[in-house]
């Protein structure tokens, strides 16, 4: 079967013209002719987009910078957006730098007008940036910190090590795509895990203080973080981390996660900030008339949520952070823990994807859209283990009191939520009841980790004797 058409023609010029501009140029110690670089990075960029302008960028990334070619002629030949994102990426335009300046501060400026480009720049410019660590990384394995020999920066690898972790931040509007996963994959393979980076607590305004973190939003109104309590080790904010942005990897809309930061004393992880957001519940609160679109709405992003294949190399099984629940439970015997795990055993493996605590207070929205939040709890496996959730939160918890601090409304509005849900989620021929009883003992489960946590209540208790040791 033949390939499909598709209009090249700009892709193939540039590429044409690359390749004449590098002619018999060798990669800087490579032992490859130079032209491998720029096909790398239009590799990469395609991976990014298939906007044939920013590839044919990405082919002439290098021919300003490197070779006899004036950025007239590329402005000429391939036009001005294009000339604009070459200009950009060569340091030949750095503004403001004088002659004298040293590397650091070369590289510096280079970072923050890369920082400050639009996002179409900076996809081009993760096609250089990645293959240049790529061929690093390779480099490394073979020469050790020899490697840093060959290259004119002053301080080796702790100047090197601070210009590709500058560039990581430069390019964190790219957090959550394979490019930039690989990028900081890379970075930590040869600087080691990533270092939280020191902000100015003055630059931000709190605006929330949880149990284990406080949030604060920055005064420009972009971006805020969450920074969690000092007696918490860097292992938590590291993890938040990595699941954002393998979670955004994945498709799925959350806010993006950029870096790890520091005021010093604690560690957290900046996020982008969504303007005039609220959560399901919060909108519940305060819309009660608009109760069942809510969460007819909130039904169908949990649908859209669990029709996705999870990356298992990732993530963890529900299975198997359930099996550890019942493991670490001091309420039953072992002959009760036996029957729990062999519930667990019985429920059918799948690799879709799952909140992990899946209520109406972790997604949130904003200008008709909608973002899932708090995803530390993000697994994979059957569906029912994050309905089972849901039906803790709506059903399972039986106090006014409870519903109103967690998700300002009453729990009779809880169990309408759930009853909207369900007619929504698994459609208007559904049984109600049978789906009770099919997802009350995945809510058992979610009792025995919170029971872990905090004790047992009577109510949690008699329901887990129903509906999972019955």
């Amino acid at each position: 079967m033949a390939n499909e058409f598709i209009d090249s023609t700009l892709l193939d010029k540039a590429i044409c013209f690359a390749v004449r501009a590098h002619h018999n140029t060798e990669r800087r110690g490579k032992g490859f002719p130079y032209i491998v670089h720029p096909l790398e990075a239009v590799a990469i960029v395609a991976t990014l987009t298939a906007d044939q302008e920013l590839l044919a960028a990405a082919a002439l990334h290098d021919v300003v910078e490197d070779t006899d070619t004036p950025l007239e002629t590329i402005r000429a030949e391939f036009g001005g957006r294009i000339a604009k994102i070459v200009e950009t990426e060569s340091d030949k335009f750095v503004e403001g730098r004088p002659e004298s300046a040293s590397w650091r501060e070369r590289k510096q400026a280079a970072i923050d007008r890369l920082a400050a480009a639009p996002y179409d720049a900076k996809v081009v410019a993760m096609g250089d940036k990645l293959s240049n660590m790529r061929a690093i990384s390779r480099d490394y394995d073979a020469l050790g910190d020899k490697l840093w020999e060959r290259f004119h920066a002053p301080g080796g690898r702790a100047d090197h090590e601070w210009h590709y972790r500058g560039l990581a931040e430069s390019l964190s509007d790219l957090a959550g795509t394979h490019a930039f996963t690989e990028f900081a994959w890379h970075i930590e393979h040869v600087f080691g895990k990533p270092r939280p980076e020191w902000i100015d607590i003055n630059d931000y305004e709190e605006s929330g203080d949880g149990y284990t973190a406080t949030s604060y939003n920055h005064k420009d109104g972009r971006r805020m973080m969450k920074l969690y309590a000092a007696y918490m080790p860097i292992s938590e904010p590291e993890r938040e981390l990595r699941m954002a942005w393998a979670i955004m990897d994945l498709g799925i809309r959350i806010p993006k996660a950029y870096r790890m930061v520091t005021d010093g004393k604690r560690v957290g992880v900046e996020f982008e900030r969504i303007r005039d957001k609220r959560s399901y519940a919060r909108a519940i609160s305060q819309e009660p008339e608009k109760l069942e679109t809510f969460a007819a709405e909130f039904a169908r992003q949990c649908r859209a949520l669990h029709a996705i294949p999870c990356n298992t190399r990732v993530f963890t099984a529900a299975k198997d952070h359930f099996k550890a629940v019942i493991a670490a439970s001091r309420d039953f015997d072992a002959a009760q823990k036996a029957r729990m795990e062999a519930f667990v055993d019985s429920v059918p493996d799948a690799h879709t994807c799952l909140h992990g605590d899946m209520h109406i207070g972790n997604l949130i929205m904003a200008d008709g859209r909608s973002w899932w939040i708090d995803l530390a709890d993000f697994r994979y496996g059957d569906p029912r283990f994050d309905l089972g959730m849901l039906y803790f939160v709506c059903i399972g918890n039986e106090s006014d009191e409870l519903a109103q601090k967690l998700f300002h409304i009453s729990h009779a509005q809880m169990v309408q939520v759930w009853d909207v849900f369900v007619r929504t989620y698994y459609g208007p021929e559904a049984d109600p009841e049978a789906v009770r009883r099919d997802i009350a003992p995945f809510a058992s489960l979610h009792m025995i980790h919170f029971a872990n946590r905090e004790a047992m209540l009577p109510h949690w208790r008699e329901h887990i004797d129903k509906y999972l040791l019955g």
